[in-house]
């Protein structure tokens, strides 16, 4: 009996482990139950079956196109403090590639703008930086407006720059000291980005009381004289603190340094720092430099608009593509007219002169009336011999007349005009210079009069 149930549960043991081992769980059906990423997999007799793939991420080996920032799965997570460094860490740039910087999140790019008046005119100056900046890749990018311009000044050119600040030891240190050429007009804008360089052997600090001095030349006309002067502004960043870090690592070169300007020459190497450098190229529209056959119309960029005022009566713009003046529509025109009553003694005349303001040169004409009012008995054939426009000693125009006053009463007028003015539009003292000759008891006498008028803007439209 005992043996019949040793029996009995032998063979019930061996029926239960078959049954287990029918109902054990499979590890798949088919390979898609056996996806993993950086291998292919294949689900044979129910079980999955990997094989890595070369090069793929995941795979469990870094692969030389694979770096901590394009795959961390394989080669570790790019991560981990600098040492001596409170802000730069492993992190990964723009371009996938794991450096050291200061991660993108800690970065606020930081814009100043102030207000700056020099020589009367107004310059609006926006300084742009990141902060921390990081000496090794970041510029310092300045962007000047000439908001107004001041009397008798005109061609602003933008010619170098030089950036202070104040290190931990309490010294005025240079950071930027840099020539540019750019042309600034009234309402355009002339933009550079900075390169900065601080020699020091710390990796990061901090620079108070930056200031930023900006050179320019100018051409200041005076009566009509012009002379090409230079001068400096200065921009200060009152209470501004610059976090700077210097990493001891070289950064590669951006992808692209294409500026979009064919002026220039784009390039980017040891060389340069590993920054873009833009080189103008001699000749070319884009390279800052009014040059060659260039002008307002054909490269503004260079020469600067055709548009705006060129006065306070003219306005520009392109024609044939060169750049005129014309007369603003709004001008409005006022006759002056002068008497003159001039008594020389041996006759005596009463004059007449009369002008525009402004005083168009290509259509307007002084026109001078001469009456003979009395005259002395022993004096005849009293005669004006020419009139000259004078401001000073420069002549603005002139006037061979030779016309006789022979009796009193007798009158004549002439119509003078001004040729000699060499801007659109120009302001002179003017005076009228009348040369006359007479015969007294058969002897001819000559002698001259002169007659101030006032300050006259004269026009020019057709001009450049």
């Amino acid at each position: 009996m005992k043996k019949s149930v040793k029996v009995l549960f032998f063979i019930s043991l061996i029926a239960l482990l078959l049954f287990l081992a029918g109902c054990a769980k499979k590890e798949c059906e088919t390979s898609s139950d056996c996806t993993k990423s950086g291998y292919t997999s294949n689900c044979i007799d129910n079980e999955c079956i990997r094989t890595p793939i070369p090069g793929a991420c995941g795979n469990g080996k870094c692969d030389s196109a694979e770096n901590e920032c394009s795959c961390a799965n394989d080669c570790g997570i790019c991560a981990g403090s600098v040492p001596g460094s409170t802000l730069l860490q492993k992190t990964c740039n723009a371009d996938d590639v794991c450096t050291v910087d200061v991660p993108l999140t800690q970065v606020k790019p930081v814009s100043i703008t102030n207000t700056v008046i020099s020589q009367g005119n107004t310059f609006k100056v926006t300084t742009t930086f990141n902060q921390p900046f990081n000496f090794k890749k970041d510029t310092f990018t300045t962007k000047i407006i000439l908001d107004a311009i001041g009397n008798y000044i005109s061609h602003i050119r933008i010619t170098g720059y030089e950036l202070s600040g104040v290190n931990k030891d309490k010294q005025t240190v240079t950071l930027a000291d840099t020539s540019t050429s750019k042309p600034l007009e009234k309402g355009t804008s002339s933009e550079d980005k900075i390169r900065l360089a601080m020699t020091t052997g710390d990796i990061e600090g901090v620079l108070t009381s930056p200031v930023l001095k900006v050179d320019y030349e100018y051409t200041l006309t005076q009566g009509t004289t012009s002379a090409l002067k230079t001068a400096q502004f200065t921009n200060q960043l009152r209470g501004v603190t610059m976090t700077w870090v210097l990493p001891p690592i070289d950064y590669a070169c951006p992808k692209s340094c294409d500026d979009n300007n064919p002026g220039t020459a784009d390039t980017c190497g040891a060389e340069t720092n590993f920054f873009c450098e833009h080189t103008p190229i001699s000749g070319a529209c884009g390279n800052f430099q009014c040059d060659g056959a260039e002008n307002k119309c054909t490269c503004s960029m260079d020469c600067g608009p055709c548009s705006g005022s060129a006065g306070q009566y003219m306005d520009l713009a392109c024609e044939n593509q060169v750049c005129i003046s014309s007369v603003r529509s709004s001008t409005s025109v006022t006759p002056v007219s002068i008497f003159d009553d001039r008594n020389l003694n041996v006759f005596h005349l009463n004059n007449r002169f009369t002008y525009n303001k402004p005083f168009n040169v290509k259509t307007d004409r002084i026109k001078a009336e001469f009456t003979l009012y009395n005259v002395g008995t022993t004096t005849s054939n009293v005669n004006i011999e020419s009139i000259r426009v004078l401001d000073g000693t420069k002549e603005l125009g002139f006037l061979t007349v030779n016309r006789q006053l022979l009796s009193v009463g007798q009158s004549f007028f002439v119509d003078v005009p001004v040729t000699f003015v060499e801007a659109p539009e120009a302001t002179h003292f003017t005076t009228l210079s009348v040369a006359y000759s007479y015969d007294q008891s058969g002897t001819l006498k000559k002698g001259t009069f002169t007659k101030p008028l006032e300050k006259i803007t004269y026009i020019t439209p057709g001009t450049v």
